[in-house]
């Protein structure tokens, strides 16, 4: 089955990276000509036929589709001393398709330089094939002496089709007639005539016409090479003495080697796109055998004439008959109109099929480039990844680098931020101990310890008055204070009242100082806090060197993926797309479908001429009467 453009595309696309020599073998096994590859990738002819010559070896041909393409290289020299350098020249005929056919005598053959390039055309005069290359190396002189022997020595092919007797070549004369041979080779003669065989090899001829030799199977090969004797032995005979070989040939000189031409730059190849899924070819429809329709002889004509029916009832079977065959020719019709609906039907939903079927692309960025595997056969993806560009994964080996250091900074952290979790638990005793005491006590405890300090300078300040006023006489001198307030002077009224208003603001102060005992608690409570909040904070910081290398480390992975998701994108476009087109190819189908089993396409002109005959009583009666007045 020919290869489709399509499938040929989608060939390549699935196997991007072949070779020429694999390109070629291709081409030769699906029969796939220059001149495809050219209409479906766009590169000239020029340099697919080039590109194939370089892949044929001196010698030979190849044949593409209707192709057959045979460089001629350069050649130097024969035999031992042959040369061959680069092509020369590559000739193009064209085929059958068979790797058998030979093109007639006097064909055209295109003469293409070795990049391709036209030059002239010929016409075939000779074999340009590897059989025609053989008849040329037969020729040679070189090979002739090294086949058939020179100056009586052994060739190859000693005493080929002659009568010579020259032993100790690989293969003897055929029909030499030798009464006897020695030294056999491993090949003998189909008729050698010999009446006795030894020293026979491995294969032997069925028909050798020697006497002792009698069974006609290949007995088994002894260890020594030899036959098993069978019977009774033959007296050997005695070996022919081999003659003395004269002088050999002098050798030729072997010419300067030809320099190898410098072959062309290999064209880049065209990137393919994802392969679409072969459409799978729908089985031909069988076709009906068409009915042979029956017209009756003369002698059945007369048979009917002679049944000795009326009129009427030779016009009735006339009409069942009529109708009858209208039928059957209109159902053969319908038939084939439906299996050729039912075959469009099949090709079309194959090719919808294909065109939706999920068709990834490969695509490539500076981050990353993504491969996608399908199979060529059943247009399945088998395997799909990306693969990180060499900068991008050195960038990335050395970020992998600074996580490992930022793990080993998060373990030591801990350990450096010890201290703050010590000094947080000192700060929560301490607050504690302060909020631990009543404020009314703390004020207390404060009135108290200040009116300790006091009593001293309050004991000196009143013996210092009291000794001032008794110097002055007026200890005993005492003025009433009004009320219910005692009489006394006026210096120690002053004292007390001064002392009353010390205590005073003492107390004051005390009810102050409870206030912020509580307060100065309080906040070493919260001082702990923040300690303990900057010993956790620290070991999470710890880990923001590990977290920022592992960042970049994801980012230029998620960029390397990239190139994937645009792939796997525009595969699900390309099975969108394809999807309309396929639902538009079967839209299209359908409405063919209708019309081709329509009436209008179905109807049989000679079903309906067939049915309007038998449904004319006139034309029916008028028939069985002309039948019978002819026949009576």
């Amino acid at each position: 089955m020919a290869v489709t453009n399509q499938e040929l595309f989608n060939i390549f696309l699935a196997n991007p990276n072949m070779s020429d020599a694999q390109i070629v073998s291709l081409m030769e096994t699906r029969g796939i000509s220059p001149e495809q590859i050219s209409s479906t990738f766009g590169i000239p002819v020029s340099e697919v036929v080039s590109r194939v010559a370089v892949t044929v070896p001196p010698g030979s041909s190849v044949t593409l589709g209707d192709t057959r393409v045979t460089p001629q290289y350069q050649t130097i020299g024969s035999g031992m001393d042959q040369q061959i350098g680069g092509i020369e020249n590559i000739y193009l005929e064209k085929t059958t398709g068979d790797v058998n056919y030979k093109a007639p005598v006097g064909s055209d053959v295109q003469v293409l330089s070795p990049t391709g390039e036209f030059v002239n055309t010929i016409k075939t005069k000779e074999d340009l094939s590897f059989t025609g290359g053989l008849v040329d190396a037969l020729k040679d002189p070189v090979v002739q002496a090294a086949l058939l022997g020179v100056a009586g020595g052994a060739g190859a092919f000693d005493g080929l089709l002659t009568g010579g007797t020259g032993a100790g070549s690989a293969f003897e004369a055929l029909n030499a007639g030798a009464t006897a041979m020695t030294d056999l080779g491993a090949f003998e003669l189909a008729n050698a005539g010999a009446s006795a065989l030894t020293d026979l090899g491995a294969f032997e001829l069925a028909n050798a016409g020697a006497g002792a030799f009698t069974p006609t199977f290949i007995p088994p090969v002894t260890p020594t090479g030899l036959l098993t004797p069978v019977g009774t032995p033959v007296t050997p005979i005695t070996p022919v003495t081999p003659v003395t070989p004269t002088t050999p040939v002098t050798p030729v000189t072997p010419t300067t080697p030809v320099t190898p031409v410098t072959p062309t730059t290999p064209v880049t190849p065209v990137t393919p796109v994802t392969p679409v899924t072969p459409v799978t070819p729908v089985t031909p429809v069988t076709p009906v055998t068409p009915i042979t329709p029956v017209i009756p002889s003369v002698a059945d004509i007369t048979k009917l004439a002679s049944t000795g029916l009326t009129a009427a009832q030779i016009a009735q079977l006339l009409s069942t008959g009529a109708t009858t065959a209208a039928g059957l020719l209109q159902q053969q019709t319908s038939k084939e109109a439906a299996d050729k609906a039912r075959a469009m039907i099949d090709r079309e939903t194959a090719a919808a099929k294909a065109a939706a079927q999920f068709r990834p692309i490969g695509m490539t960025t500076r981050f990353g480039t993504s491969q996608f595997k399908v199979d060529p056969v059943t247009g399945q993806l088998t395997s799909a990844g990306y693969t990180l560009s060499p900068e991008a994964k050195a960038a990335q080996d050395q970020f992998a680098k600074l996580a490992e250091y930022g793990i080993t900074q998060a373990k030591e952290a801990q350990g450096q931020f010890a201290p703050l979790q010590t000094g947080a638990q000192s700060l929560f005793g301490l607050g504690n101990q302060y909020l631990a005491q009543n404020p009314q006590d703390v004020a207390q405890n404060y009135l108290n310890q200040q009116m300790a300090l006091l009593q001293p300078g309050r004991e000196l300040e009143l013996a210092n008055l009291q000794n001032k006023l008794f110097q002055q006489g007026r200890s005993g001198v005492s003025v009433a204070q009004g009320g219910t307030y005692g009489a006394t002077t006026p210096e120690l009224q002053a004292l007390y009242n001064a002392r009353a208003m010390q205590e005073a603001q003492l107390a004051a102060q005390a009810q102050q100082v409870g206030q912020q005992q509580v307060t100065f608690g309080a906040g070493l409570l919260g001082q702990g806090a923040s300690a303990m909040g900057q010993y956790y904070g620290g070991q999470a910081a710890a880990y923001q060197p590990y977290t920022t290398a592992m960042g970049q480390v994801t980012g230029l992975e998620t960029a390397a993926q990239q190139p994937y998701q645009m792939g796997v994108d525009l595969g699900k476009i390309g099975a969108t797309t394809g999807f309309d087109a396929g639902r538009l190819g079967l839209q299209g189908a359908g409405q063919s479908v209708a019309l081709a089993t329509g009436p209008a396409a179905t109807n049989n002109p000679y079903a309906s001429l067939l049915s309007g005959a038998a449904s004319s009583p006139a034309l029916t009666e008028a028939t069985a009467k002309a039948i019978l007045g002819l026949f009576s």
